[in-house]
């Protein structure tokens, strides 16, 4: 097992460098392996991306409603406003001038103030008794 000391002095360095990543000895290479920066960044765009992804899925949905005579344009600044905020579209309705959007509690005011929307609603079950 030639490679054997190799990894256990990366693993080794590893716990008192926990930052220690740039380069390892692979068992059947004779030379260290480095990992270009890049991808080391791109790893951590992937890992912001996967947790704003999260946040999202745990905001409240909402039915946000635009006003009666509301021109598509207008329908279309009103999502263009919801996603500035950090909403996030979900479904666009058709027989109302609306959509649904993913959006934080917090930020729920400033949508409800755009001067095309209607109303904003919790999205959720609605029964008939």
């Amino acid at each position: 097992m030639q490679g054997a000391p190799s990894l256990l002095c990366y693993a080794a360095h590893k716990m008192r460098h926990p930052g220690f990543i740039r380069s390892i000895q692979h068992p059947r290479a004779s030379q260290a392996t480095t990992f270009p920066q890049q991808r080391l960044s791109s790893l951590s765009q992937t890992t912001q991306l996967s947790q704003t992804t999260n946040r999202n899925e745990n905001m409240p949905s909402y039915i946000v409603t635009c006003k009666q005579g509301a021109t598509d344009e207008q329908v279309n600044s009103a999502k263009e406003h919801a996603k500035s905020q950090g909403g996030t579209i979900t479904h666009e309705y058709n027989l109302i001038k609306g959509f649904a959007v993913k959006f934080d509690e917090d930020a729920i005011i400033a949508l409800e103030a755009h001067e095309h929307v209607e109303s904003v609603e919790a999205d959720g079950e609605m029964r008939i008794q």
